[in-house]
């Protein structure tokens, strides 16, 4: 028998909380007397009840859906006797319970709080979540919060309160907070514990403007309660008239209510869409059909917009799944009938700050194109003197410059910049050299922008640039990616382009990796291989950043130990790679090594695999799937080995060409044998689209294992006599 020991201190001494592990564990039922559910007991299937003594050993009695039921201890998982104090101990927290006079309040939210057995899963509880946002007629708005939450394990402790806020524009309150004990003891924040201070100091971000109000409720811990209040105040908004909440209704804990109320003056119209209500991929949240339109009523000043939902289910993730908001129903609201308003404020800085090149800016940018011969030469040339000569450093006065930047000859100057900053001094330098760029703004990594509402949901800018009939994409924040490739996280999304007045959705460039080697077989059974490959776009970038600030003895010593993983005992002869830091220069690596016992020797026979050849599909390895898989970008692998057999060997079995395709993927591999003493094994495999439909998962699923399986299969050479 296992058991953990923590010990935890009240106003009334302390009780020790024991968990205990089974399979193999006798009860005796002396050890539970005095209280008819004394413990909480979770069985094989996860479900958590309260559990007391049957009058048998081995029997248990727990409590289901307000019912006794009978079990035996082999259904048990773990008994937890935290809960509850047993014996005299109970007594006397039951007796001081009694003592202690519950305010109305606190009562109505111990009261709200569920058996946690039906809730196996969960880390808590979340009783209440409340936003209220109020429109003014100045154009200035607040939100105000509500959430109460019970903790159910310790995962889920956590009393923190933290705010960000730009104080020039916005302001921020902790109302009130406090924590809840199950007894019905409150703890309340101490207004003087609550703290403010800067929100970027670090070597990378600065922002003289951006603040946190913050704090750290008392006393919190596993079953207790956490509630608090805040509110952010706008008094500046962004842009005039700029109003724009988004609605949620899921978390990753269930909710016992959620409500979301939006207060505006009357006759003020408010445009909003709901989003990815059309296809709920989780059945548990059809529920939330109920919230897909507002309910709408006016009182004698305001319009009032109110979305509010009871039992809202926990959401579980997925692997590879897509974003939160590209999977969950939400609504998107906007004070704006169209994107005008936001157009003409970005073009406002954004036409500015690339018309400001500085003579050295211009003279630079002359300098570094005076070679090219081509469009493509001189977009390549300065991209590529952006990415590695003008830092990422981020440096705001306000957030008017965090979001538009600033001038171009500034940023050229300085010799840094943030994103906006890089993609501003992008477009003047290639405006000097007669091509047509422009900054954009994008929701990088996250989810797709909901462009039907116009609204600021973005965290990034990259350049669009035209050219030869042309339109592509192009990060400077990148240090690591050719030219003409771009961040993967910057793939497929929509791109707001305020001096063209458009979003435009940016390409999914492939990404390419060649792979050659040759293979000498042993007759001792061991092998040597030398090879090269050749990369492009993920690939290349993910390489370059992962081995340009190495010593060569530590690249080495990584490459040796990801062959150790396959082939134990291998000796790494050599591994080189092209110019790191030359972005002009496709990264090609070069490997020499030989491995022991690579290959099976049994007799006069020889079995052997394409060394260091699998696939790890993790992201099919559920049964089924309720989320589509996002891979987020697109690749294409190829491989080539080609295998010198011993000598005094004949080729007896390959394994036959395989192929699988799909709309998602396409796969083709084959062994070839020529000359009777060499095998040549290719293969390629390519990723045709971004998402997987979860309808199409148990056919994708079952082509994707099927390539695995083909992975381990062995070819058999045997020995000719001679």
């Amino acid at each position: 028998m296992k058991k953990s020991e923590t010990i935890k201190h009240s106003g009334r001494g302390f009780k020790a909380a024991f968990i205990i592990f089974l399979p193999a564990l006798i009860l005796f039922s002396a050890f539970m007397s005095g209280a008819a559910y004394p413990m909480s007991v979770t069985l094989k299937d996860g479900a958590v009840y309260k559990a007391g003594p049957a009058g048998h050993e081995n029997l248990i009695s727990v409590k289901k859906d307000g019912t006794e039921e009978i079990i035996d201890i082999t259904q048990i998982k773990t008994i937890d006797f935290s809960d509850e104090a047993s014996g005299t101990d109970k007594n006397a927290s039951e007796t001081a319970a009694a003592e202690l006079k519950i305010p109305a309040d606190v009562k109505a939210i111990l009261d709200a709080v569920p058996d946690k057995g039906k809730f196996p899963n969960a880390g808590g509880y979340i009783i209440k979540d409340e936003d209220i946002y109020t429109l003014n007629t100045d154009g200035t708005y607040k939100v105000r919060s509500h959430y109460i939450f019970k903790i159910f394990e310790d995962r889920a402790a956590d009393g923190n309160i933290i705010m960000g806020y730009a104080f020039e524009r916005e302001s921020a309150r902790i109302i009130m907070g406090r924590t809840i004990q199950p007894d019905g003891r409150v703890s309340n924040l101490d207004p003087k514990d609550i703290k403010e201070g800067d929100m970027f100091r670090g070597a990378q971000f600065y922002s003289n403007t951006q603040k946190i109000i913050s704090a750290t409720l008392p006393d919190v811990k596993k079953g207790s309660i956490i509630e608090y209040i805040i509110e952010m105040n706008v008094f500046k908004p962004l842009i005039e008239g700029y109003f724009c909440p988004t609605v949620y209704f899921v978390a990753n804990e269930p909710k016992k209510m959620c409500r979301v109320e939006i207060r505006t003056p009357k006759g003020k119209k408010l445009k909003w869409v709901s989003k990815n209500f059309d296809r709920i991929y989780d059945k548990n949240f059809d529920i939330l059909e109920a919230v897909k339109e507002p309910k709408i009523s006016e009182t004698a000043n305001e319009t009032v917009y109110l979305f509010e939902i009871a039992d809202v289910p926990e959401f579980i993730s997925e692997p590879s799944m897509p974003a939160y908001k590209d999977s969950m129903p939400y609504i998107q609201f906007s004070s704006y009938d169209n994107w005008d308003k936001i157009y003409e404020w970005f073009n406002a800085n954004f036409d500015k700050h690339v018309n400001a090149i500085s003579p050295e800016m211009k003279s630079k940018a002359e300098e570094i194109t005076k070679n090219c011969k081509t469009a493509e030469e001189k977009i390549a040339a300065i991209y590529h003197y952006i990415q590695q000569q003008n830092r990422y450093i981020s440096i705001k006065g306000d957030l008017v410059a965090g979001l538009t930047g600033h001038d171009a000859g500034r940023t050229f100057a300085n010799g840094y910049g943030d994103c906006v900053d890089k993609a501003i001094l992008m477009s003047a330098m290639l405006k000097v050299a007669g091509i047509e760029s422009y900054p954009t703004l994008i929701n990088a990594g996250g989810p797709q922008w909901a462009i039907e509402a116009a609204q600021l949901e973005l965290n990034h800018s990259i350049s669009f640039v035209r050219y030869d009939s042309r339109e592509i994409f192009l990060d400077a924040t990148s240090q690591d990616s050719r030219f003409p490739f771009f961040r993967t996280d910057d793939h497929d999304r929509y791109n707001m382009v305020p001096q063209l007045k458009k979003h435009i959705k940016s390409g999914m460039p492939l990404s390419v990796q060649k792979s050659y080697r040759q293979v000498v077989i042993n007759a001792n059974g061991g092998i040597s291989v030398k090879g090269r490959r050749e990369f492009d776009g993920a690939f290349e970038y993910w390489t370059r950043m992962a081995n340009k600030s190495l010593k060569e003895s530590e690249i080495k010593d990584s490459f040796k130990q990801r062959l150790n993983v396959t082939l134990p005992g291998v000796v790494l002869n050599k591994i080189e790679y092209t110019d790191l830091m030359d972005l002009n220069k496709q990264v090609v690596e070069t490997v020499e090594y030989e491995a022991p016992d690579a290959v099976i020797v049994a007799g006069g026979l020889i079995l052997f695999a394409v060394p260091g050849y699998s696939f790890d599909f993790d992201e099919v390895s559920l049964k089924e799937r309720k989320y589509p898989i996002d891979y987020q970008y697109l690749t294409r692998t190829e491989n080539t080995f080609e295998f010198k057999i011993p000598e005094g060997y004949k080729v007896k079995y390959v394994p036959k060409n395989f192929a699988v395709e799909d709309k998602y993927i396409k796969f083709g591999a084959k062994y070839e044998i020529k000359d009777g003493s060499t095998i040549v094994f290719s293969d390629y495999f390519e990723r045709r689209q971004r998402t997987v439909d979860v309808d199409d998962y148990a056919s994708y699923k079952s082509n994707l294992e099927s390539i695995a399986r083909y992975a381990g299969e062995k070819a058999v050479i045997e020995k000719t006599g001679r």
